[in-house]
């Protein structure tokens, strides 16, 4: 089956009315077109550079750029310039098709609203079915584009009839409130004459002075007639129903649809069936109130009290926080899904991290921003099934759903759940076939999941600080890890839960086969800190869903139950073995820390016990061991030893696996299996690693442009750096220096 193209939308506050037309145009387009949308939307929208704002913000670093052939920039929908400024550089760098709406920064190409033919409408209804001629136009703030787009559509209608412009008749404003009521109080003075209508530049400032001059005793429509701009408050929310104009933020969403379909493919496209109606009457002129249009607003709007009514009754903040588990919260959470107008599909999302890691030592240490490499998937929504689950997923798939077949295509909207600027995960939905998108009450909806997820992980961190004295007893002095007792109990524990739930027992053991050899040729203390260094390479490794020991002076274990992948203890181990391998390269000390593996992931068969487990493990612990005990009497190893110290002292050369076959004549299979079973780590990903540390390096200890160190630390491709220093490191290079520089200080 061919793959059904995705496009990208990047916005802010969905919920909006304009971004709500924009997102249907979009979607209605990309349906057309047999495409997928993935709208990343922010629910908050501050001007201020605050931690909530910052943790919004945060849900743009999730986009994986690899899986979409192109993205529509909603730029102008962003309130916050630095947090924009961040964003247009982060795009910047990102190879695909990037199409802005509504805005026209130099970095991008972009694609503007007609205002001048819609605002020319709006004002010719004055003149051509009203008769009138003396027309006052209040318009946004002065230079600003589409406030002179409107200034200029004002002129045009006027001019078309040969009505002459007067100059003291076009007003810039706010397009707010303020505006508005300083005309209205000049109006009611006398200070300037009331003309026999005024065209505003949006519904805001027309509702603004409808209420102003209505106060100040002013008939409208018998004194004045008052037309608003892109109806956004007609009927329901103004208390004269306004004359408007529907800005044609559907059509200018699917003419964006059209255009980044041919920067995408370099085919033209036909435009969907778009706006039929323009201008909508109302009681702030002669025409009357439209009552088709009326009509629809009052199911609408009928509909939303409905949905306002269930949510204030349901008690969901109750009962999403009177739970003791986080399943038991995202169970509630679930059955609270009805409260989702239209929802078709929900899916919830957290990372694998979202506690913080858990450390009652540094509760300030906790993911404010990036993603780990994996995700879980908790709640599951859709018309084959509603559950809560445990399902990890690589976070580079975004969502399970999007990799999936599908017969018709979607659009799926990801929003960020977090508290203040600890960051938890993010929310997915979808209204399947139907044009449309979330609505205000879906805000506040997630306001309160935020908060049962914020209970759920206070409530945890309680019961470890309270379960401290108890876990004293079975914690081991030296690293902080569960010592032997507390690995006997947690692997009881796992093994049967693992068992009774049918998920896949984990059980990883590594050797320390060096300790002794450390402690009698350079002291205790020394043996004690390969010890701890051992122990972090351990813990790092791990989820929250997993147990770190020592079990032994130099032996460690790593116990869990989960729906684990088939490669889980791999990744274990390639961590493990990473971490070591950068300490060897930096720590300068006269010997090397290396560990042997063995490892059990998998279903338990029938009538196997635990010990059978840990003996099979062990056995294996033996066969790595005598394994590389072998590799080290190769005649190979010396020169593999060799080859990893030229690799981290010179990393930025061209390290060819073809050429380093040749030197020592093996074969490419061959030479890339000894290098792995020597220590623990491809060829590969050691000069991955060793480039990676040097550009870390650089960084925090000079000023070098970023694209300079790139190329320094062996990278040709600026952006193939970029991608590679986060997917190791967690964050951005340019943050990484900062966050070094703030250590610093």
């Amino acid at each position: 089956m061919k793959k059904r193209l995705l496009i990208g939308v990047i916005v802010c506050e969905t919920e909006q009315l304009m971004q709500r037309r924009l997102i249907k145009g979009i979607t209605a387009q990309a349906y057309d077109l047999d495409m997928d949308v993935a709208v990343f939307s922010c629910i908050a929208n501050s001007h201020d550079s605050t931690p909530h704002q910052h943790a919004e913000f945060n849900l743009f670093n999730y986009i994986n750029f690899g899986m979409l052939d192109g993205l529509l920039y909603l730029r102008n929908s962003i309130h916050n310039e630095t947090e924009k400024q961040h964003l247009d550089e982060f795009l910047s760098g990102q190879e695909l098709p990037i199409l802005v709406l509504d805005d026209d920064p130099a970095a991008f190409p972009y694609l503007l609203m007609d205002d001048r033919t819609g605002f020319a409408a709006i004002t010719n209804h004055m003149v051509a079915l009203h008769g009138l001629t003396d027309i006052i136009c209040l318009s946004g703030p002065k230079g600003h584009y589409t406030s002179e787009q409107r200034v200029l559509g004002y002129r045009d209608a006027l001019r078309s009839h040969h009505i002459e412009v007067q100059e003291d008749h076009i007003i810039y404003g706010d397009y707010w409130y303020p505006s508005a009521e300083k005309l209205a109080a000049e109006f009611i003075s006398g200070a300037r004459k009331l003309p026999q209508a005024i065209v505003c530049g949006n519904d805001p400032m027309a509702k603004a002075l409808c209420h102003e001059l209505v106060a100040g005793g002013v008939r409208i429509p018998e004194d004045v007639m008052i037309s608003g701009y892109d109806a956004s408050l007609t009927e329901t929310q103004s208390l004269i129903p306004l004359t408007s104009y529907v800005r044609k933020n559907f059509r200018l969403g699917a003419q964006g649809v059209q255009k980044l379909y041919q920067m995408m493919t370099g085919e033209t496209c036909a435009l969907t069936q778009t706006e039929r109606i323009e201008v909508i009457t109302g009681g702030s002129c002669t025409c009357g109130t439209d009552m088709s249009y009326l009509a629809h607003q009052v199911r609408v709007e009928e509909r939303a009290q409905m949905y306002r009514m269930m949510f204030r009754t349901s008690n969901m903040n109750i009962n999403i926080t009177r739970t003791e588990t986080l399943d038991d919260s995202l169970s509630a959470i679930l059955d609270h899904t009805y409260l989702i107008r239209g929802m078709q599909e929900f899916y919830l999302c957290l990372c694998e991290d979202w506690e913080g890691g858990g450390a009652l030592e540094n509760p300030s240490e906790y993911r404010k921003e990036g993603f780990p490499q994996h995700m879980l998937l908790k709640i599951l929504c859709n018309a084959h099934e509603k559950a809560v689950v445990t399902k990890p997923f690589p976070t580079a798939k975004m969502l399970p759903r999007l990799c999936e077949e599908r017969k018709k295509p979607g659009c799926f909207f990801f929003s960020p759940l977090h508290h203040d600027d600890r960051f938890f995960g993010l929310a997915v939905l979808s209204f399947g076939e139907k044009l449309d998108t979330y609505d205000e009450l879906y805000c506040t909806w997630i306001s309160e999941v935020n908060m049962a997820l914020e209970f759920v992980r206070m409530q945890n961190y309680l019961k470890r600080f309270n379960s401290r004295i108890y876990l004293s007893t079975i914690r081991d002095a030296l690293t902080g890890l569960y010592n032997q007792t507390g690995y006997e109990k947690f692997s009881v524990e796992c093994f049967e839960a693992a068992r009774k739930e049918h998920r896949r027992f984990l059980l990883l053991c590594a050797s320390f086969d060096s300790l002794r050899q450390i402690n009698e040729t350079y002291g205790h203390s020394e043996g004690d800190s390969a010890v701890i260094v051992l122990a972090n390479a351990m813990n790092n490794s791990c989820t929250t869903y997993e147990r770190c020991a020592r079990t032994e002076d130099a032996n460690f274990a790593i116990v869990g139950y989960q729906d684990y992948e088939e490669d889980a203890c791999q990744r274990f181990v390639n961590s493990i073995a990473g971490y070591l391998e950068n300490y060897n390269q930096s720590s300068l000390k006269p010997y090397k820390i290396n560990a042997c593996f063995g490892y059990f992931c998998d279903y338990i068969p029938e009538d196997t016990t635990l010990d059978e487990i840990k003996e099979l493990v062990m056995r294996r612990v033996e066969e790595s061991r005598a394994s590389r005990q072998n590799e080290k009497s190769s005649p190979y190893y010396r020169e593999f030893v060799d080859l990893r110290e030229r690799i981290y002292s010179n990393p930025q050369a061209d390290w060819s696996i073809d050429s380093m076959c040749r030197d020592l004549i093996l074969s490419r299979g061959y030479f890339q299996k000894l290098y792995t079973r020597c220590f623990g780590i491809s060829f590969t990903q050691a000069v991955i690693n060793s480039r990676i540390e040097l550009s870390k390096r650089l960084l925090s200890s000079t000023d070098y442009s970023i694209a300079y160190i790139a190329d320094q630390s062996g990278y040709s491709n600026y952006v193939h750096f970029m991608h590679q220093f986060k997917k190791i490191v967690g964050i951005t290079p340019t943050e990484y220096r900062r966050r070094k520089k703030l250590n610093s200080e």
